[in-house]
């Protein structure tokens, strides 16, 4: 039996609020097929993607009377999962169902519990406040990546890679030639580097107006799953700006379509011009060219991995440490959940 590839006692990032009305939402996630619509209540939710009935997709019906009706036969559930219309059927019995899923709005997205149902809690849902507080300004978008989710893990954790690969909007110089500083609090890895009188880069040239020398920040904090929380920042050399005062946070929530697809859903927020297209344009349009650079990297990273039959491991060097401590924490995370999970197994 091959181990266990995801931590399921979690909460995910399934959707934006605005993917999800009254027409069906089919993703998939963890390598399950889901569907999302809205109740006539206006709430979300989430069953399995497969009727039971005959195993087609109720993606491919519609949402009816708060139900979402199976487009092969017309067979309703509501949004707990319950059948409650058979056409042409009576006594269909009660236990005729479709799993239902633990779903949550908040800070501007939709959270999904891909685990036991009576341990989600809203608690351990990451704060990401900032994509939709007051005082805050967020632009944001989704891609979808071919690649395993952990290897953007790894890119995230490691901006050294900024001065190769983003050189017109987040390189500059230096990067590579500070130590990044990590730690491990319980189970979240922080990280941070500190810039002293560098080049600055395209992205604060252009938003910011900097064109002499910065000072200049990166602080990380990942928690598991695969959410990860930037802090990014500069200021002129020789000004009084706080060192860790953020210019932006990018709010990065990576979820696993399959073993080797990845939504991954970001925010770039700033609490400062709220109210500027002008700003808004820059910050969207750097970060997606950005993010783009990195999509193309990591997926002929893993093509080259899933061909290479040699098994040789990824190397790590010093600047991987962080997403090395990540990896660990997550591998123990699945390791404990499969552990807890054999007695019911085996009892079942």
């Amino acid at each position: 039996m091959s181990a266990p590839k995801y931590l399921r006692n979690c909460w995910y990032v399934a959707a934006w609020p605005n993917e999800i009305g009254d027409t069906p939402l089919m993703r998939k996630i963890l390598g399950e097929p889901l569907v999302f619509f809205r109740d006539g209540d206006g709430r979300i939710a989430a069953l399995s993607d497969r009727c039971p009935h005959r195993k087609a997709p109720l993606s491919s019906g519609a949402v009816e009377e708060g139900g979402i009706a199976c487009g092969y036969h017309g067979i309703r559930f509501d949004r707990n999962g319950r059948c409650v219309h058979v056409p042409g059927e009576v006594g269909y019995g009660t236990n005729f169902a479709v799993r239902a899923y633990e779903v949550r709005e908040m800070h501007g997205f939709v959270f999904i519990w891909m685990g036991e149902a009576e341990k989600a809690d809203a608690v351990l849902i990451p704060d990401f406040s900032e994509n939709e507080k007051p005082g805050w300004a967020a632009v944001r978008d989704t891609l979808l990546v071919n690649c395993d989710y952990q290897l953007l893990v790894d890119n995230l954790l490691d901006l050294t890679h900024v001065v190769f690969v983003h050189k017109t909007t987040l390189g500059g110089s230096n990067v590579t030639d500070t130590p990044l500083e990590v730690s491990v609090d319980g189970d979240v890895v922080r990280a941070h580097r500190f810039m002293h009188n560098v080049d600055t880069a395209p992205i604060y040239k252009a938003a910011r107006g900097y064109n002499g020398k910065i000072d200049r920040w990166q602080i990380f904090e990942w928690r598991a799953p695969s959410y990860i929380k930037l802090t990014l920042g500069a200021r002129e050399t020789g000004t009084d700006v706080p060192v860790g005062t953020p210019t932006h946070r990018v709010l990065n929530a990576l979820t696993p379509e399959t073993e080797t697809t990845t939504h991954y859903f970001w925010s770039t927020a700033r609490d400062w011009a709220l109210d500027d297209p002008k700003i808004d344009a820059i910050y969207f349009n750097m970060t997606v060219e950005a993010f783009n650079e990195d999509k193309a990297i990591v997926e002929q990273q893993q093509d080259y991995i899933s061909g290479d039959e040699s098994g040789a491991p990824l190397i790590a060097f010093n600047f991987d440490r962080a997403g090395q401590l990540a990896r660990r924490i997550l591998r123990g995370k699945i390791e404990e959940e499969a552990e807890a999970m054999q007695p019911r197994a085996r009892a079942g």
